[in-house]
């Protein structure tokens, strides 16, 4: 009876896994038809990728938040031709949530040659992973590194020999290359493995894997330079971070499963680590008899790494940055969950059950379109004329703009920068520090309006209660209460050129996004589209 229960729950596990890998693959091909534009995070990405040589690629790269190796694959795909259109370019994307996916399977069969029931349930099918592992940055290959280079380091530690060496150092090297946070989690499985290499009295083992964390250590020396370099310009984003922040951020990528994942994450810890006081281990465990060990400390120690580095950055998360984490700590939950008891691979194959279930609801989820600056960019285009004038507010919204805005009306940002193929925080920074920063800008619309021409905004507007007076300039930074903290000056100016359209515009025109109501559009670049038109001849001249 028992080997029956053994043999069918093994059979069921390996279909199951089969079902959700076929429902992954069909949800990624999904987003991948209907995402639609670039945004602007991944257009930096491409701007970077497809600059003219290889030096300008190399020199640029402290503009983005990701090292080398994805930037490589971008300009290779373009120069093969694969890349001249959103969709193409979409495809790359497709391929490294593909890549990732198979790299769930790939480093299973490193770890025990169970099906990775955890990983496809909790992390393949969650929307977040595959919206954002698709997107043309490095996430998604990035993950799929960190997690082929776990199985890799396993198989050295199983069986250390120069070949698998030298494929766990490789797959190390291209994880830290491709994310800058995986080299903590470089870090967590290495440390996992010398304790375990400890454990087993191997020395030359645990220096073995010591060299291996060093290898990719290594590579990142040439980042340091340029890292400290660029330092001031992130002040601007560094509002700091707090549990709640992330708790809400880890909400959003889990969604439903929030409390699945913690509770199988702290389970895993808890039999992982619990490994090391048992006398007689069981028969499922014999043939690899610390895995379930090397899996609970690295969850352990990779979660705590990465807390570390997101407190010390003082960056505020996004859901997207969750993805290595997630993946991470499932890929260690499928080292341990199989092999400790028949009972709790009985509840690992419910909880595939559940996500299989619930796989439509990602389905729904997927549903949206990454960015509606190709559209708005498209219509405004057709709309404005020679003599028009355009204000893209906010000014990150420029990249996005300058990508695919081909028409006669002149345009810029709010404020005016000189560059659009990055977001270039350093230009920012002088605005800050620039007294009456977007006078140049409203000397424009007054211009434009009174000569009869119209003046678009694309992104927002907002203005202070009708009878207001104009509202002043944010004290310099860094001297006033903000600092370096740049919101308080973005809404400061908008309100600024909002009361100067209010008071001085004849007639506001709100347009409709010629895909409205077909797709929802990602909240962080949703654009609208505004023209005014008519000038008081009462308005002030501008200047500073």
């Amino acid at each position: 009876m028992k080997e029956f229960f053994k043999k069918h729950l093994g059979q069921g596990e390996w279909l199951l896994a089969l079902v959700l890998t076929a429902a992954a693959v069909l949800l990624h091909l999904f987003s991948w038809s209907v995402a639609g534009g670039l945004w602007r995070d991944e257009l930096v990405t491409v701007n970077i990728a497809t600059l003219p040589t290889w030096h300008d690629m190399a020199g640029a790269l402290m503009n983005d938040s990701f090292p080398g190796v994805f930037h490589t694959v971008v300009r290779v795909w373009s120069a093969l031709g694969f890349g001249q259109s959103d969709l193409g370019m979409r495809a790359l994307g497709l391929v490294a949530g593909l890549f990732l996916l198979g790299s769930f399977w790939a480093a299973s069969r490193m770890l025990g040659r169970n099906p990775p029931l955890l990983l496809l349930s909790l992390a393949a099918l969650n929307p977040v992973v595959i919206r954002y592992g698709d997107t043309i940055r490095g996430y998604g290959l990035g993950t799929g590194f960190m997690v082929l280079t776990t199985g890799l380091l396993w198989r050295f530690i199983e069986k250390p020999t120069w070949r698998r060496g030298l494929l766990a150092s490789a797959a190390a090297v291209a994880s830290v290359q491709t994310l800058y946070q995986n080299a903590f989690f470089v870090l967590a499985i290495g440390l996992a493995g010398v304790a375990v290499s400890l454990r087993q009295r191997q020395f030359l083992k645990a220096v073995g894997i010591l060299s291996i964390g060093l290898v990719a250590a290594l590579s990142l020396i040439p980042y340091v330079k340029p890292i400290l370099a660029t330092h001031d310009g992130w002040q601007m984003l560094q509002y700091g971070t707090s549990f709640w922040n992330c708790l809400g951020r880890l909400t959003l990528m889990a969604g439903d499963f929030l409390g699945v994942w913690l509770v199988v994450a702290f389970l895993a810890v808890m039999l992982g680590l619990g490994r090391l006081f048992l006398k007689k281990l069981p028969d499922a465990e014999r043939a690899q008899p610390d895995l379930a060990l090397f899996g609970g400390l690295a969850i352990v120690l990779g979660v705590v790494c990465f807390a570390g580095f997101i407190k010390s950055s003082g960056l505020p998360t996004q859901v997207w940055y969750y993805i290595p984490v997630l993946c991470f700590t499932m890929a260690g939950c499928d080292c341990v969950f199989p092999r400790v008891h028949a009972f709790t691979r009985t509840g690992v194959l419910a909880i595939a059950l559940f996500g299989l279930v619930l796989s439509p609801s990602a389905y729904s989820a997927l549903r949206w379109r990454q960015s509606n600056g190709d559209i708005v960019a498209a219509q405004v285009a057709k709309e404005a004329t020679a003599g028009d004038f355009i204000i893209v507010n906010t000014w990150y919204f420029g990249v996005t703009f300058a990508h695919y805005y081909h028409g006669a009306a002149e345009w810029t940002t709010l404020p005016s920068i000189d560059d659009f193929r990055f977001q270039r925080y350093d230009l920012m920074m002088k605005k800050l520090q620039t007294p009456h920063a977007i006078a140049p800008v409203l000397a424009r619309v007054q211009a434009a309006l009174s000569s009869g021409h119209k003046v678009w905004i694309v992104g927002k507007i907002s203005a202070p209660p009708p009878g207001a007076p104009m509202p002043g300039d944010p004290p310099l930074a860094p001297h006033g209460p903000f600092g370096w903290l740049d919101a308080p000056y973005y809404e400061a100016w908008e309100k600024q050129l909002g009361w100067y359209l209010q008071n001085h515009a004849g007639k506001v025109t709100f347009f409709v996004a010629d895909n409205a109501g077909a797709i929802p559009v990602n909240p962080f670049e949703n654009l609208g589209l505004i023209a005014f038109r008519g000038w008081e001849t009462n308005a002030p001249a501008v200047g500073p």
